[in-house]
């Protein structure tokens, strides 16, 4: 039996009763539900006010990569209070939303650990600040530019432009190289002179340019040394220091460089190739 039902087999005071509590529930839902909305209009009002102060905070107070997490977790946590307020307007007494609360913290803590653990890898970021937005690091494998650093996750471009998203529980636990967090980094070659080189003469030339090539630091100590007998070389490790904005650049100039002051000076730089040394007469007639 449907509710049009009940109201027509019903008569006098009882139908009246019942239509005044139907009336008087809805009207019930209709104020809960347009408070509802009124709820989630301000509450989103307030949240796109708290993003954009954050947005208007001076960089050198708050880097972007916090400015970044910071967003993302006051979204998320002004996103979860207001779903709590939209249970109590609909009649949800605290003690089933602290139990619903309590029931849903167990299931996350059980099926969503890693889910829990990335939100701490962010917040450990955020206050350890192991890395910055636009600086270049390299993570389990990944090398790029950090593109943005979010609760859960932070991405990183890579040289050839492709994003790359690591989860922040991995990235707490992981080696992470930072390439900028320096203001200057040593370039480190390698250098191989043939044993018939002059090798006085090549460590002479290393210094010279150490001293006078630009966008290296000359008044900070430069390392130049034999290091190995190689199997067609003697090794030479030249360690120079030049500014992390101009590192990559001076590094290929200077490469170069060496390259061709060695030319220059008649100082060999093994590679491999395959000399035929061929003995005797070759006789290149026919015979008959």
């Amino acid at each position: 039996m449907n509710l049009l039902e009940i109201l027509t087999s019903t008569e006098g005071k009882n139908r009246e009763y019942i239509l005044e509590i139907i009336f008087n529930d809805s009207v019930k839902f209709i104020l809960r539900l347009i408070g509802l909305f009124i709820v989630i209009y301000l509450g989103k009002k307030i949240i796109e006010f708290l993003l954009n102060r954050l947005d208007e905070v001076p960089k050198n107070k708050l880097n972007i990569g916090a400015r970044d997490f910071m967003k993302s977790l006051i979204k998320l946590s002004l996103y979860v209070v207001l779903f709590l307020l939209g249970l109590l307007i609909f009649g949800f007494n605290e003690h089933s939303i602290f139990t619903m609360i309590s029931a849903i913290g167990l299931g996350i803590g059980i099926s969503l650990k890693d889910f829990l653990s990335n939100l701490a890898g962010g917040v450990v970021i955020l206050f350890t600040k192991p890395f910055n937005i636009g600086e270049y690091i390299e993570v389990s494998g990944a090398f790029g530019q950090v593109y943005k650093i979010d609760v859960f996750s932070t991405h990183i471009n890579t040289l050839d432009s492709k994003r790359v998203i690591i989860p922040n529980n991995l990235m707490v636990n992981s080696l992470v190289t930072n390439y900028d967090t320096n203001e200057y980094r040593r370039t480190k070659l390698d250098i191989s002179i043939s044993y018939e080189s002059d090798h006085l003469k090549a460590i002479e030339l290393l210094n010279n340019i150490s001293k006078t090539f630009p966008g290296l630091e000359h008044d900070r100590k430069t390392f130049i040394n034999f290091m190995e007998y190689g199997a067609s070389s003697v090794n030479i490790l030249f360690m120079a220091w030049a500014k992390k904005d101009n590192y990559y650049r001076t590094r290929s100039l200077l490469i170069a460089h060496i390259i061709k002051v060695f030319n220059d000076s008649n100082i060999e730089m093994p590679y491999n190739k395959l000399d035929i040394n061929i003995k005797g007469e070759v006789n290149n007639k026919e015979k008959c």
